[in-house]
């Protein structure tokens, strides 16, 4: 059954990106990444009410609390995420957002005295040399003259799924040193991210209302609608197949940029180049043997 989860995780989470750059194909639309911060939370708090009284989950205040560092983490992570979407083609940042377990591995060298092993060593060298080089081809000027006006070709747009990378490595890593210590369960811990992601989700919902002057219509937007249902469902099929089989379920589950760079070669009609494609398979390899190893 972990197989379903996976596949199911991996399709889901591809489409989120998908549907997320299609509604955010906007460019001038400086609310785009609060509008879908809102709408996720809303999903995340339906989520969070289905595990408190379906599945009985309990959890305290001082519990979320406890975990707010780390949920924030992630959930700032994503909304760096949302901004990338208007500017930068889906299929450079989202291998680059999902690089992240590198910047785990090097956080527990650094900090846990860990050791990697010389796999370990060049997959994360590659992830690092590619997240760079994409870097590279992607300010490239030459690239700049070829590419679709909407697209903001500079280090501004790149910075955002770097930021995204470093953030979600940071808190992979504060999870995993939470979790040794913690006396919640997975369950537990879920909920008080799902319920923190919906207090945020509230105040994007206010913010943009406030700009907007009016009562912002999270369901406005159906791609963003789209993009919260897979982001949600995805979240439940991902803690599934983890409990099942997390020795190979997250390797798997990580490289669904794959099928984020296919959606959007397919459905976006986004060109690399020979180069770019090469890196990208490159890094999203080492990621699989990071994420395995």
């Amino acid at each position: 059954m972990w197989t379903f989860f996976c596949l199911f995780t991996v399709i889901a989470w591809a489409l989120t990106e998908l549907f997320g750059k299609i509604g955010s194909k906007d460019s001038e639309d400086k609310l785009s990444h609060w509008k879908i911060t809102a709408s996720v939370g809303f999903a995340m708090g339906v989520l969070a009410l289905i595990y408190i009284f379906v599945l009985h989950t309990d959890v305290s205040i001082s519990n979320i609390i406890s975990y707010l560092p780390i949920s924030l983490c992630y959930i700032v992570s994503m909304i760096f995420g949302y901004v990338g979407l208007r500017y930068i083609m889906l299929s450079i940042s989202s291998p680059i957002s999902n690089a992240s377990c590198g910047v785990t591995s090097i956080l527990c060298v650094i900090f846990l005295d860990q050791v990697l092993t010389p796999i370990q060593i060049v997959a994360v060298v590659a992830i690092i040399l590619g997240i760079i080089l994409l870097g590279y081809t992607f300010v490239d000027k030459d690239e700049q003259k070829k590419s679709d006006k909407k697209y903001t070709k500079s280090l501004i747009a790149l910075s955002f799924p770097i930021l995204y990378c470093i953030l979600d490595g940071i808190g992979s890593f504060m999870d995993a040193l939470y979790l040794d210590d913690c006396i919640m369960t997975e369950n537990e811990v879920t909920v008080c991210y799902f319920l923190t992601f919906f207090v945020v989700g509230v105040l994007a919902w206010i913010y943009v209302s406030i700009k907007e002057k009016k009562s912002y219509n999270i369901f406005s937007n159906k791609w963003f609608c789209f993009q919260s249902v897979g982001e949600a469902v995805g979240q439940i099929t991902y803690v599934f197949a983890l409990s099942e089989a997390p020795a190979i379920a997250a390797p798997l589950i990580a490289t669904y940029s794959i099928v984020s760079v296919l959606l959007s070669r397919i459905f976006l009609k986004e060109k690399l180049t020979k180069l770019q494609y090469v890196i990208i398979g490159v890094a999203l390899v080492a990621m699989f043997i990071l994420s395995f190893e």
